[in-house]
């Protein structure tokens, strides 16, 4: 019943965060849209293009000094934690935090993550750090409420815009009491407590909560932010003051938090054309506004910080879920659970990368909007006298196709894939010389100029040979393109009308301008284009070669390599010949796979040198690069989880090994007193064990394939990483027998070595007769006492699949799922009855795990591997 609680609440949480912005937004968009309905997109833009480079200095300076008092968060930071970091790195990390979060962030929350994996790189880190982080992130509201409460007293002129609008004014009233609340926190020790901000005595001793420090720095933040809006309004020319700027940035501001919508898009804006609509204004002035201050409040310092996070490295997802396991109570969690959405973890996976992808994709946009907006007519008509009208609209047609082709390649900039560096480069050259060409868009040019030198800088990134590219992602990227070309021409089509109020510029208009026919001609020309190139480039990927057959070669070398090295508990399975040989160079280490479709599966861990194992590791991640395809490991051991981290592999906990230390094993007390009942009965009703050692008889051959044909049934024999029935493979090792006292096999196992000089055995093919209950616990008893008789120190009896998966509060949704699978899958196999079985033996249970490529489908990955070993063998 709690269980169904827990999911209800869980699904009813996700539904009300997807509805609840949703709703404000149309809410906001039905008390403005007679307003919206008269804007003109060509007039917005002529008030655009027609602002004095000067005037774009001066408010580029204001924003960006607005962004860059946000440091005074970290300042307060390192003085609570008495921390010291050099000045150019915290100055470097507060802009990456602060202008994330003024982008796509809200309440303090994009922030206040990248700040906790940012500084854990300088080992910032613990318990009273990361309440130090939820608490800057609370206070961050502060200086909004204050405000807030100045347009309550009358500081702020609103123009009765909150008498007009009631519902503005209870959200206004809601979020001044913010700050009360704020400067309560150490009274309210019950919410303290549900916020996870209790100390324990020792840690409140480390430093004073700086209460006034941070909301200064807030209140410093909002104010700048609200200076900033009022001098786009100046610049705008509009007849609106400072009052009556900031009273509308405060209320704008205020629906954006009230709307949990990231960085209040949408619900700030409608805002500001609602307050414009009352002040009588032009609604194409109200977007002008709205465009500026995105552009320079937002984005600009925004890609800044993506330059900047270019040059960061940030933890993976194990890393920050670990991190979180360690030291977050499950209050900050909780606390974390609620604010995190959208979700955060998608922005602080491998930001480096993911910055210069981000930064690619911009440039294409942003080449996209050049060419479907009107340039400047008198930068044109400078231009034409050095370049012919051809070249220019030559350029524009090219400045279109460069920008889609640059949106498709920013994925595989993402993936670090070379051939995508190469062509990037190529493609923010050629763009930033078709914007010269096209209209000297010298802004726009300098932009791509910056993202081409970062890209540069970044070129030891780079190295995949190539990404998974199937044939639904072919098709999804077509779409895409023309999901792109259809905004395109919508935004060309509303833009390139001559704007009202404008005619005296008729004549430029019409000689510079393009017509709707030529827009539309562009479009397709560069839809067709890309689409070609994206049917060459999944025609030229790699086909992967098939699986090499092991051959004498690889036997020999194997025998040689075994003598020199220690195998594992998998080692075994090599000589089933179902799995091709990967070997290094110098034969000093080898893996053995599986292929299926384009994923390649090591099974276990490489065995051989230490040295050569790292290299054989890269070697089969590059051999998959190469022909676009997916490198996983199965059933690897946690010890060797550095090694494959290092390569950029995540991890999925498959379950855990039995491993029974034969020195402690012994059958007296009270909890192996089934185990010796049945060990008894069997004995007294004349069940014989005995360990035969190849080569066997013929006779032998017929009787254990008649326990194995009765145990599998209907069922197919499985591979892969379980042995099978197939004679040339068993005669590599011995076989343990337990005969009924007819002498007919009851059962047998047969036995794996792991060589490693005798301390270890495993045991691999388990058959029994049906009826016969409680045989296996006997057959397990015999060949443990025997083992320890012949002087090993361990037996591995094997794997318990997802056993002790997903079990911690923390893990992550998959590993969550399995869980379930374990404790309700019994239907369609017995998870919980194979640990059940062999949890009667007492062994030490080892994690073992799936290494597989950070970006790939867990999900199909998962598939994959199982179709593998549930069909025998590889293709």
């Amino acid at each position: 019943m709690l269980t169904q609680l827990t999911s209800f609440t869980n699904r009813f949480k996700n539904v009300f965060k997807f509805l609840f912005p949703v709703v404000i937004l149309l809410f906001l968009y039905t008390q403005t849209s007679g307003f919206i309905k008269e804007i003109h997109p060509a007039a917005a833009l002529h008030l655009l293009k027609h602002q004095h480079w000067i005037d774009h200095l001066e408010l580029g300076i204001l924003c960006f000094l607005s962004v860059a008092v946000m440091s005074a968060y970290d300042v307060i930071l390192m003085k609570w934690n008495r921390a010291k970091l050099p000045n150019t790195a915290l100055f470097k990390i507060s802009w990456i935090a602060n202008s994330f979060n003024n982008a796509i962030g809200f309440a303090g929350l994009t922030g206040a993550g990248l700040r906790l994996t940012l500084y854990r790189k300088w080992g910032l880190q613990g318990p009273h750090w990361l309440r130090s982080l939820v608490y800057q992130s609370l206070a961050g509201l502060t200086g909004l409420s204050i405000l807030s409460l100045l347009l309550l007293a009358g500081v702020w002129n609103d123009h009765s815009l909150l008498v007009d609008h009631p519902w503005l004014f209870i959200a206004i009233i809601l979020v001044a009491l913010y700050v009360v609340l704020f400067v309560s926190l150490g009274r309210l020790p019950r919410l303290k407590n549900v916020l996870g901000l209790t100390v324990q005595q020792e840690e409140a001793a480390i430093a004073k909560t700086p209460v006034f420090q941070m909301m200064a720095a807030s209140l410093l933040e909002w104010m700048m932010a609200g200076l900033s809006f009022w001098l786009i309004v100046h610049l705008m020319g509009l007849p609106i003051g400072l009052r009556e700027s900031m009273s509308i940035y405060v209320i704008a501001a205020v629906a954006g938090v009230a709307s949990f919508v990231p960085s209040g898009l949408g619900s700030f804006d409608a805002i500001v054309l609602l307050a414009f609509q009352h002040l009588g204004l032009s609604p194409d002035q109200g977007l002008a506004v709205i465009v500026l201050y995105r552009i320079f409040y937002c984005f600009l310092p925004w890609a800044l910080g993506l330059a900047f996070a270019t040059t960061e490295w940030i933890p993976s997802k194990e890393k920050w879920a670990q991190t979180q396991q360690q030291v977050l109570k499950p209050a900050i969690k909780r606390w974390h659970t609620i604010w995190n959405w959208p979700s955060q973890t998608a922005v602080l996976r491998d930001i480096s990368t993911w910055a210069l992808a981000a930064l690619v994709f911009i440039s294409g946009i942003m080449l996209l909007i050049s060419a479907a907006t009107p340039g400047s007519w008198h930068r044109m008509h400078m231009l034409e006298q050095f370049v012919t009208p051809f070249t220019m609209k030559g350029s524009h047609q090219l400045t279109v196709l460069i920008g889609l082709l640059m949106i498709m390649v920013s994925e595989s900039i993402r993936y670090r894939v070379k051939r995508a560096y190469y062509m990037a480069l190529i493609l923010l050259v050629g763009g930033t010389m078709a914007l010269i060409l096209k209209g000297f868009e010298y802004e726009e040019a300098i932009f791509l100029l910056f993202v081409c030198l970062l890209l540069w800088l970044s070129k030891d990134r780079f190295n995949r040979k190539e990404s998974v590219f199937t044939v639904r992602k072919t098709i999804a990227w077509a779409g895409i393109s023309l999901l792109v070309i259809v905004l395109y021409l919508s935004v060309g089509l509303s833009t390139n009308e001559i704007p009202p109020g404008v005619l005296a510029h008729a004549k430029w208009h019409a000689r510079y301008s393009l017509k709707d026919d030529e827009l539309l001609r562009e479009a397709v020309l560069a839809l067709a284009v890309s689409w070609i190139l994206l049917s060459v480039r999944r025609l030229f990927v790699p086909s992967l070669p098939p699986a090499p057959a092991p051959g004498p070669q690889d036997w020999e070398q194997l025998q040689q390599l075994l003598e020199r090295h220690s195998g594992n508990f998998l080692t075994h399975l090599m000589y089933m010949g179902d799995k091709s040989f990967m070997w290094t160079p110098d034969h000093k280490a080898v893996l053995v796979y599986g292929r299926i479709g384009k994923t390649l599966v090591a099974l276990g861990d490489p065995i051989g040198d230490p040295v050569s194992v790292r290299l054989l590791v890269r070697q089969f991640r590059d051999y998959a690069d190469h022909y676009a395809a997916t490198a996983v490991f199965y059933q690897v051991k946690a010890e060797q989880l550095p090694l494959y981290h290092e390569f950029g592999y995540r991890f999925f906990k498959l379950g855990e090994e039995a491993i029974v230390q034969l020195d402690q094993f012994q059958l007296s007390g009270r909890r192996k007193a089934d185990l010796r009942a049945a060990y008894n009965r069997y004995e007294r009703n004349g069940f014989t064990f005995e360990i035969i050692k190849p080569p066997f008889t013929p006779m032998l051959w017929s009787e254990l394939k008649a326990v194995s044909d009765e145990w599998l049934g209907d069922s197919k024999e499985k591979g892969f990483s379980l042995g099978t029935f197939q004679e040339s493979y068993l005669e590599l090792a011995p076989v343990a027998v337990l005969r009924d006292n007819e002498n007919r096999v009851a059962a047998f196992a047969s036995m794996m070595p792991v060589y490693d000089n005798g301390k270890s055995i495993s045991i691999d093919l388990m058959r029994h007769r049906d009826g016969l209950s409680g045989v296996m616990d006997v057959l397990f008893v015999h060949l443990l006492q025997w083992a320890k008789g012949e002087g090993y120190h361990v037996f591995n009896l094997g794997m318990a699949p997802l056993a002790s998966v997903g079990e911690s509060v923390y893990a992550y949704r998959g590993e969550q799922l399995a869980r379930w699978v374990f404790l309700k899958g019994s239907h369609f196999y017995g998870f919980q009855g194979i640990r059940r079985f062999k949890d009667k033996f007492d062994p030490e249970w080892e994690p073992r795990y799936l290494a597989f490529p950070q970006n790939s489908l867990f999900l199909k990955l998962i598939i994959q591997v199982t179709r593998m070993i549930s069909r025998g063998r590889s293709d």
